[in-house]
């Protein structure tokens, strides 16, 4: 008796892979850690206003919105004026891989 091929076969797919789900530019994107997501930061892209942006200050990294002339952190605090001197803005956050299963957003 000859073998049949399995009907299933034609349905197998390609395993999913995060590149290709995100865009980014190879040579210019870096990864953030962040405590349950990983932060896609595009250094080739100008940051203007509305954008989130990654920064470091006084040696810690740091997110934010900038919106006019100042930065918006994620504590709601505005960097305006001389506290700007201190910044300095790595990239556009392009992306953010987030953890879904943690103690702050469990799985329903």
């Amino acid at each position: 008796m000859g073998k049949f091929p399995s009907p299933a076969a034609d349905y197998i797919e390609k395993r999913i892979e995060m590149y290709d789900l995100v865009q980014f530019n190879p040579g210019s994107t870096i990864y953030l850690q962040s405590d349950d997501s990983v932060v896609l930061v595009d250094r080739s892209l100008k940051a203007s206003d509305g954008c989130t942006v990654a920064f470091e200050m006084l040696g810690q990294s740091y997110f934010g919105k900038i919106m006019g002339r100042s930065i918006i952190t994620e504590d709601g605090d505005a960097l305006e004026g001389d506290a700007l001197d201190d910044v300095v803005v790595i990239g556009v956050v392009t992306n953010i891989v987030v953890r879904l299963e943690t103690e702050e957003r469990p799985t329903i």
